[in-house]
């Protein structure tokens, strides 16, 4: 994965929430989902998206 991009969101959400008393705990964990799917091989994401769109028995 790029490591500039996941640099970028990693800036990009310390902007939002610098100002910010409060933040919700689903915000953090957004963020955190987001950023780990940035981390991921672009191989094992493009899995992830394949075994989704696979119908459930």
């Amino acid at each position: 994965m790029n490591q500039d991009r996941i640099v970028a969101m990693i800036d990009e959400s310390l902007e939002r929430f610098a100002a910010r008393e409060l933040i919700a705990g689903h915000e953090i964990v957004d963020f955190l989902l987001d950023l780990r799917i940035a981390a991921l091989d672009d191989t094992e994401l493009r899995q992830l998206l394949d075994d989704e769109r696979q119908p459930t028995a």
